[in-house]
C-alpha cells in the first residue's frame, strides 16, 4: 500500500519571467542545456498534488544574482527575496523558500542575513558554489558563515558552472558533469577549510545526493593525517561528510542512494525533485523511481520523505 506520508520537497526551484529577463540582459538564453523552462506557481502545485508532495522549499538556482556588478547583485538579492516572501505568504502551509545573498558583498550579505530571518523569515538561503571566482568555503566569506552559524541558518547549496576556462571543443552540458563536481569540490572546500569544524550550527544541505562525493569519500578519507588542512578537520573527513544533509533530487535510483547510504545515516537524508529545471514528466518518473527503491524500512522512508525535514523546516508541521 502506497504510504499517504506528505513529502517535502527540499530542491525545487522557482523561474519567474523577471529572471529570466535578468539572465537574458547578461547574455544568457537558457539553462544549462535547454530553454528557459515555463514556470509559475500554480505549475508547482500541479506537480506536487501528482506526487504527495505537501511542501516545497523554493530557490532561485544558477547563474545566480552576481553579473559583475556588486551594486546590482545587492538590488537584485532584495527584489528576488522581497518576491519569495511574497510567495510564500501566498501558501504558507505548502510554501517555503530559501532566499540569496548578494555575494561576494560580504557586508551587505550580512545586513541580508538579519533581513532575511528577522523581517522576511524565510527557511533559510541558498549559496551556488562559487562567485566571483571563489568557491564556498573560501575565507574571504567567513563572517557570512559566522553568522549563519550564529543563527543556525538552512544553509542549501546548488552547484553552477564551474570558475575558470573551458578546454576548446568542450561542449558538455555542464549540469551532467560539472555540476555534482562543483558540490563536491564545496563540500570537501567547507571541511577542509575548517567552516564544518568550527561553526558546526550551520545546516548545509548538499544537491544531489552531493554529486560526486559519496563515490569520492572513502579516497578523501584515505588522506585525513596526510594534507596540509588535517588541523582543520581533526576529526576525519568522514565524520563531517556525516553532518551534511543530502537531497535526493536527479538520484531516484539505487546505485546512487546505496552509495550514499554507505557513508551517510538516513537522518540526513532529504527528498527533492529539481522541477522545473526537469520536466514535470521527468520529476515524476525519478519519483516514482525513488519510490521503487527497496532500501528504506517504512520508518526510514517516512523520515527521508518528511520527518528529516521537519527538524530543519517545523513549521510545516503546522
Amino acid at each position: 500500500m502506497a504510504s499517504e506520508v506528505q513529502r517535502i520537497d527540499v530542491h525545487h526551484h522557482v523561474l519567474p519571467e523577471f529572471y529570466k529577463d535578468v539572465q537574458r540582459a547578461a547574455g544568457i538564453t537558457g539553462s544549462a542545456y535547454a530553454p528557459f523552462p515555463e514556470w509559475s506557481a500554480q505549475k508547482s502545485l500541479e506537480l506536487m498534488d501528482a506526487n504527495r508532495i505537501g511542501a516545497s522549499v523554493f530557490s532561485f538556482t544558477s547563474p545566480g544574482i552576481f553579473f559583475g556588478d556588486v551594486a546590482q547583485t545587492r538590488d537584485l538579492a532584495r527584489r528576488f527575496n522581497d518576491w519569495l516572501a511574497e510567495l510564500v505568504a501566498s501558501n504558507p502551509s505548502r510554501f517555503g523558500a530559501f532566499a540569496f545573498l548578494p555575494l561576494p558583498d560580504v557586508d551587505a550579505s550580512l545586513r541580508e542575513i538579519e533581513r532575511i530571518v528577522d523581517d522576511l523569515k524565510l527557511d533559510g538561503i541558498c549559496l551556488l558554489t562559487s562567485v566571483d571566482e571563489r568557491y564556498i568555503g573560501h575565507t574571504d566569506f567567513w563572517p557570512v558563515y559566522e553568522e549563519l552559524n550564529r543563527r543556525k541558518v538552512v544553509t542549501f547549496i546548488h552547484p553552477c558552472y564551474p570558475p575558470g576556462t573551458e578546454a576548446r571543443g568542450w561542449d558538455i552540458p555542464r549540469m551532467l558533469i560539472d555540476y555534482p563536481f562543483e558540490t563536491t569540490r564545496v563540500a570537501t572546500n567547507l571541511i577542509f577549510n575548517g567552516v564544518t569544524e568550527k561553526l558546526p550550527d550551520i545546516p548545509f544541505i548538499l544537491s544531489h545526493a552531493g554529486g560526486t562525493l559519496p563515490m569520492l569519500a572513502h579516497r578523501i578519507s584515505l588522506f585525513d593525517k596526510k594534507t596540509k588542512h588535517r588541523d582543520n578537520y581533526p576529526q576525519g573527513a568522514l565524520a563531517y561528510i556525516k553532518r551534511f544533509y543530502f537531497d535526493t533530487a536527479l538520484s531516484g535510483h539505487k546505485a546512487p542512494l546505496d552509495a550514499l547510504r554507505a557513508f551517510v545515516p538516513d537522518t540526513q537524508i532529504l527528498f527533492g525533485t529539481d522541477f522545473p529545471y526537469i520536466s514535470a514528466d521527468m520529476a515524476t518518473q525519478e519519483t516514482s523511481d525513488f519510490d521503487a527503491y527497496e532500501g528504506f524500512t517504512p520508518e526510514q522512508r517516512e523520515a527521508v520523505e518528511r520527518a528529516n525535514a521537519l527538524r530543519l523546516f517545523p513549521r510545516f508541521a503546522r
